[in-house]
């Protein structure tokens, strides 16, 4: 009887014990599910980039991306407060070769890309878009090539070049907005433009670009070296481009000097928001980076001009491409963070026009626009079909070495259009020149 009893107590104090610890180990879950994991140590990661706060509105866009993804923090470092691109890099530089830690860099051009790359900076992400699954071609507008068949980084913000025009000039003298045309009629309107107050069009000190107007609207074929290496600088749309500036700036005199660019140390931005010059040949970025500028005039918009009006309107396209540090010990985080920047963060940001093509264009311009500090100035029409009507021209992984051969191409340039040699002497110095720079670099 003893023993019964004594077994009885035994089987209720077991029970009793059992029921103790299934209750303490729901206690512990229900703490768990309240709580989150902080076991998993929080990721930093080091964004460079040369876009200021004022412009990037970088904290609101980085906040929110914090926000649904616990445990990543994205700090915003911008090298540069004034931001020019060719000091940014340089502090790029500086960093890299003292070993700071970065994670995700922005770049503004496939050269400049190509040259870091070739210094071991940054990573390959093809492995990451395979994983995922996403041809970057198909997903954005991609103005940036595969390097020996990888891909460096995802495109962010899109840029698409045109004109820039003085509404207020264009009425005056009586002339419509183009929607389509040629450099022929862009030096038929410079002339139209041109008073005793203000010239017609401005064209800056960069050769590769505005001394360069109608080789780099080619649909291929459209920089001065070619993607094997070889010289392009023989093809005859370099020289066309040569004699366009030429007649603008020196037999029409519808286009400032470049000798009074060079004395005065003028600017495009000043050019044209002091209404000293009519049209600027420029990129989609100008919509919304106006410096310290404000217009007070309206802005309207014309298409990539063609060489000839039968020719297919095509358009030099570049924007900003997001790398990874191939120094980041956080390359998973960095790609996720990058992916959400250059689809919904980019959109939500509303300061960039996206290389994203799921983006709503016409919502995405709007934002941009409203986000100007004068919406009113710009002629946001004309702004769609400066973007929508034309195809971006072929992209090409261009040699390293390709800024060193437009140095040398803007060296002959610059005796051309002060006059001191004939443009026959200009293309044969600027071929030898170039090929120099080739064989250099076999």
């Amino acid at each position: 009887m003893m023993l019964k009893r004594w077994g009885s107590l035994l089987l209720v104090g077991l029970f009793a014990i059992f029921m103790l610890v299934a209750c303490s180990g729901n206690d512990k879950a229900s703490t768990d599910e309240e709580k989150p994991d902080t076991s998993k140590e929080e990721v930093t990661l080091k964004f460079v980039h040369w876009i200021n706060e004022d412009v990037g509105k970088w904290e609101s866009v980085i906040a929110k991306y914090e926000a649904e993804h616990p445990g990543v923090k994205v700090e915003s470092i911008p090298l540069v407060e004034n931001m020019n691109t060719q000091d940014y890099f340089k502090q790029l530089d500086l960093m890299a070769s003292a070993g700071d830690d970065m994670d995700l860099i922005l770049f503004n051009q496939p050269q400049e890309l190509a040259k870091r790359i070739g210094a071991g900076l940054v990573e390959p992400i093809t492995k990451f878009t395979k994983a995922e699954g996403m041809d970057i071609n198909k997903v954005y507008n991609n103005s940036y090539p595969a390097f020996n068949g990888e891909y460096y980084g995802l495109p962010m913000k899109n840029i698409t070049l045109l004109v820039m025009l003085n509404k207020a000039h264009l009425d005056a003298a009586g002339l419509k907005i183009p929607t389509e045309w040629t450099w022929d009629d862009y030096t038929d309107y410079a002339k139209k433009l041109t008073t005793d107050k203000h010239y017609g069009s401005y064209l800056h000190s960069w050769h590769f670009f505005h001394s360069n107007l109608k080789l780099m609207g080619k649909a291929k074929d459209n920089l001065i070296l070619n993607e094997d290496g070889t010289s392009n600088a023989t093809d005859p749309t370099l020289r066309a481009s040569l004699e366009l500036r030429n007649q603008l700036e020196n037999v029409d005199k519808s286009s400032v000097p470049f000798t009074e660019i060079l004395s005065q140390k003028l600017d495009y931005r000043q050019q044209f928001f002091s209404q000293s010059a009519s049209m600027v040949p420029t990129g989609s970025f100008m919509i919304s980076e106006w410096g310290q500028f404000t217009p007070e005039f309206e802005i309207a918009w014309a298409p990539w001009p063609k060489t000839k009006a039968s020719d297919e309107a095509f358009a030099p396209m570049s924007g900003d491409l997001i790398t990874i540090a191939k120094s980041s010990k956080h390359k998973q985080e960095s790609y996720e963070f990058m992916r959400w920047l250059t689809t919904e963060g980019i959109v939500d940001q509303g300061i960039f026009t996206p290389a994203w093509k799921e983006a709503d264009m016409s919502k995405s311009l709007e934002a941009v626009v409203n986000g100007t500090k004068k919406p009113d100035a710009i002629h946001i029409e004309s702004l769609k079909n400066a973007l929508t009507s034309v195809k971006p021209i072929e992209v090409i992984a261009p040699p390293a070495y390709i800024n060193e051969a437009w140095g040398e191409f803007g060296a002959e340039v610059e005796l051309y259009l002060l006059g001191e040699q004939d443009l026959d002497k200009t293309m044969k110095n600027i071929e030898k020149r170039v090929q120099a720079v080739v064989d250099a670099n076999k």
